[in-house]
């Protein structure tokens, strides 16, 4: 059976390469589906999801801005196949998290750069989680925006897989080596958090790419070769520019982003001034990916 995915079957590569680059660039009006009841969506509504997110990775939905709430946004991601949420680090008991800058509440979330109103660089959400609890989609969805600011720009992990193939087949091979990126363990006051992360960037799952990574410079390890470290520097270069298939957008209230993780960044945002609403948005992170390959009607 052919392998897109394999540096030795290099035919199949080219075919798939060739359908993915011919599909149109990501734009908010390609992108946008319309949802009326994001806790009953319609067969249409869920298909038309479905399909952009198998074109693109990501789905641009928008709805009146009343309907959005965590029970609905968990509605919409059940009718789209998506059920085993991922309980990360201040979601509350469904997994449902609150972004929102800390405005000095003390619970600790202040030391996390997606609680403040700074820029978030490149990186799929879920890299430091062990290998059987990756994060394959996401929904982030909007209450409420900055009045300035916190713009997202999003790329499809497949887009950056074959820029760095086409580059050198050597950088994939070192991403897809599994210790080339270890996240050390979370320990703080003695109590270990989360524990050390070891995994590749790239790998094959279900028949499906997955990436997990961070441009971060702190409290990550890369593998010391020469030729992670060339790999590395092709993805510095690769996030260092937008392409074709960048695409960039702000959420208003009522949009919202479903992906199967990703690859994205957030602008820094202004905070909230006196008796103004701040920026606030909800995340649910899933360990399933939307595969509408298998849906049942």
């Amino acid at each position: 059976m052919s392998n897109p995915f394999s540096l030795a079957d290099e035919s199949a590569y080219q075919r798939w390469r060739a359908v993915r680059l011919a599909r149109p660039a990501p734009s908010a009006a390609r992108l946008r589906v319309w949802v009326q009841r994001p806790s009953a969506p319609t067969r249409a509504e869920l298909e038309a999801i479905g399909a952009r997110i198998a074109s693109d990775g990501m789905a641009l939905v928008s709805c009146a801005p009343e309907q959005l709430g965590a029970e609905s946004l968990l509605a919409l991601g059940r009718a789209l196949g998506l059920r085993r949420t991922e309980a990360n680090h201040f979601a509350d008991a469904r997994a449902v998290s609150r972004i929102t800058p800390t405005d000095g509440q003390g619970d600790g979330r202040g030391d996390y750069i997606p609680y403040t109103e700074r820029a978030l660089n490149w990186h799929t959400d879920g890299y430091y989680n062990p290998p059987d609890q990756q994060v394959r989609a996401w929904m982030l969805c909007c209450l409420h925006p900055a009045r300035e600011g916190g713009e997202n720009q999003l790329l499809d992990p497949e887009i950056a897989y074959i820029r760095l193939r086409d580059a050198s087949p050597d950088h994939i091979a070192a991403l897809m080596h599994p210790e080339a990126l270890a996240i050390p363990a979370h320990v703080v006051d003695g109590q270990v958090l989360r524990a050390e992360s070891r995994g590749p960037v790239f790998s094959i799952q279900q028949g499906r790419l997955h990436m997990r990574y961070s441009a971060r410079r702190r409290h990550v390890c890369w593998r010391d070769t020469p030729e992670t470290a060339a790999a590395r520097a092709a993805l510095d270069e690769l996030f260092s520019r937008e392409t074709v298939f960048t695409f960039t957008h702000r959420l208003t209230a009522g949009e919202g982003l479903i992906s199967n993780n990703v690859l994205h960044n957030r602008t820094a945002f202004a905070p909230a001034a006196q008796g103004e609403r701040a920026r606030e948005l909800l995340r649910i992170r899933y360990i399933d990916r939307v595969n509408p390959d298998s849906w049942t009607v």
